[in-house]
This record gives structure tokens, C-alpha cells and sequence, in this order.
């Protein structure tokens, strides 16, 4: 098992970028009625600041997860005025009963999508149309894109007041789970009794493969067993901070005859992922790109690693609480 302490890899920081996609403020205003609510108030006022982001990521090969919560270290209003922040990092080396559900990881999404045609310069468009020239045909693919991971942050309300309406520069840090390399366990897509190791403590057995080819389409199916090491099911749910096997299944794909994965599942989002299971999906067939399903490739992360991120973002505009037209 490796270590539970995150640092700062400078080369991993340069493939992160984050920016801020909306602040909200939000009021709840919960009026009890006493002769049926248990609630001894009766009324509660809620009010939360939260700054939502999201992460481009600039190469995701080696990187596995990104937690759900970050941490603030620093904010300049406005006004100039430095607020010192300091949250705290998560304790290492905690029992799993005492983990926070937002200090795990979360899985790297991918989602099918057709691409679109290249921006074309309104000056080339325009001499093109003077020449005459036809602009060349173009035939949309489906490919795995991959879903910016979104992280929050809870922000103190009295920002809202005397801060000049922005904050000037926010400081603070997240963490991702990066691998050191990616090793690839591959078996054909065709049911076998055989048990086949992936890491020290999970072992899957391909019960169902089947490719139903109807015209340029191929539907498949598939069902997958999966086998974990007994006293292992705490690492299941990885937070920041836990102590890190040496390999770790971080996703599996379906691999057609031209060596091209289908698709790139991740699982229900956490970490280790989990690859057993059934399912089914569809794809361009035999008379289409690809061919038919004909491996399954599942992603071992070698040597995995609790990386901090740390980051700063600048003129964020803040929300005010008395404007009735005010839009997130």
C-alpha cells in the first residue's frame, strides 16, 4: 500500500485548468407549524454562498479522479482587502466509517457525441464563395468526450457586504488521483470459464459476450463477474488521504476490430471502479467504422497518487441578495 500524503507535482498542476462557472445565492425561508412539526423554532432562515467550477483537464490518461470537495486558502475583495483562509486539509489514515462522502473520488466521465464540423474564418468562408469553391463535404463521427469534472466551493456570506460587489483573486487547492502509468489487461469478447487476475485483489470472468449484427448496425451484450478479496471492501470508496494500492482497475472498453475502443466506462463514479456487471449497447457494424466488438480492456492504474492542485481565479462577480432581476 502506498502513502496516504498528497503533494504538489508541478508537471501533473500544468495538465489542470479550472474556471468558475456560477455563484449562487441561495435563501430558504421554513415556516414550522408548531402544533404538528417537532422543530421547537418556528421558523428557520438558510442562506449559503457557493462558487461552482469546472476542470478541463489538458491530457486524462493518468489521471483517475478528482475529489468532490476543494479548499480555500486565500481571498482579496474587491476593496483590496486580503481574507486569510484556512480549512484545513483532511486528516490521512482514517477508518472508512469516518470518511466524508465529499472527500471522495470521483471517476473521470466520458459521453458519446458526434463531431461537429471545423470552424471555418469568415475571410476564407468569403474567398471561397468569390472563387467558387465548394466547401468539402462533411461526415460527422461519434467519439468519447469527456465531461469536465465540477467541483463547489462554500463561500462566507459576508463577502456580500462591503467587498466592492467581486472578489479579486481566489486562492485555494483540490486533489486529484493520478497513476504513475496505465497497464491494460485484455480478454476476448466471447464467454469463458476462465478466471482472469486484474490486480491482487479483483478477478473477473467473461460469462456473457455476444455481437448480434443486423444490416450496418451491431448491438452486443455482455455480463461480467466480478471477484474482490475478502477484507479488502474498505478501499471500495476512495477519499483523499487513504492509503493507495499498487494497482488499482480504474475503468475497462470494449475494443472493436480496428483496435478502437467503442466507449471508455468508468463505472458508477468512484473509485476503484467497478468493471463487473451486465449490460448492452450498439454501434456501427460490420459495414460501418469499427467492426464488431471483439476485446474487452480493462485500465489498471500503476502506482496511484493523491496529487494537491492547487489554483487561483480572479474577477468573480458576486451576486446581490436585493436584486430581484439578478440571474445566476
Amino acid at each position: 500500500m502506498a502513502s496516504g500524503d498528497a503533494g504538489i507535482d508541478e508537471n501533473m498542476v500544468e495538465l489542470f485548468e479550472i474556471g468558475w462557472e456560477s455563484m449562487r445565492y441561495n435563501k430558504t425561508v421554513t415556516q414550522y407549524n408548531p402544533e404538528v412539526s417537532s422543530n421547537r423554532q418556528p421558523s428557520r432562515a438558510d442562506e449559503n454562498l457557493t462558487l461552482n467550477c469546472q476542470i478541463e483537464i489538458e491530457d486524462p490518461n493518468l489521471i483517475i479522479g478528482i475529489s468532490r470537495k476543494g479548499f480555500l486558502t486565500g481571498i482579496t475583495d474587491g476593496d483590496s482587502q486580503n481574507i486569510e483562509i484556512d480549512q484545513g486539509p483532511p486528516a490521512v489514515r482514517r477508518s472508512p466509517m469516518s470518511r466524508s462522502f465529499e472527500m471522495r473520488y470521483e471517476g473521470l466521465r466520458y459521453h458519446r457525441r458526434f463531431t461537429q464540423p471545423p470552424k471555418v474564418p469568415s475571410w476564407r468562408a468569403y474567398l471561397r464563395k468569390f472563387l467558387g469553391i465548394q466547401q468539402p463535404p462533411f461526415t460527422p463521427q461519434l467519439v468519447n468526450q469527456l465531461e469536465p469534472p465540477r467541483i463547489q466551493f462554500d463561500l462566507d456570506l459576508g463577502l456580500l457586504e462591503g467587498s466592492g460587489g467581486e472578489i479579486r483573486s481566489l486562492k485555494g487547492y483540490y486533489y486529484a488521483l493520478a497513476a504513475e502509468s496505465v497497464e491494460h489487461v485484455e480478454v476476448p469478447f466471447e464467454p469463458n470459464e476462465q478466471w482472469v487476475r486484474l490486480t491482487d485483489d479483483v478477478a473477473i470472468q467473461v460469462r456473457q459476450a455476444k455481437c448480434t449484427i443486423s444490416g450496418t448496425r451491431t448491438r452486443y451484450n455482455y455480463e461480467i463477474e466480478e471477484s474482490r478479496t475478502a477484507g479488502r471492501r474498505g478501499i471500495d470508496r476512495l477519499s483523499v488521504g487513504d492509503y493507495l494500492p499498487q494497482k488499482m482497475v480504474m475503468g475497462r472498453q470494449f475494443i472493436k476490430q480496428d483496435g478502437e475502443p467503442h466507449d471508455r466506462s468508468m463505472g458508477p463514479g468512484f473509485m476503484p471502479a467497478h468493471v463487473g456487471g451486465s449490460g448492452s449497447g450498439t454501434h456501427s457494424g460490420s459495414g460501418g467504422p469499427g467492426g464488431p466488438i471483439e476485446k474487452i480492456r480493462f485500465l489498471i492504474a500503476i502506482n496511484p497518487k493523491h496529487c494537491k492542485i492547487p489554483f487561483e481565479l480572479k474577477n468573480i462577480p458576486l451576486p446581490n441578495p436585493e436584486s430581484k432581476d439578478e440571474q445566476e
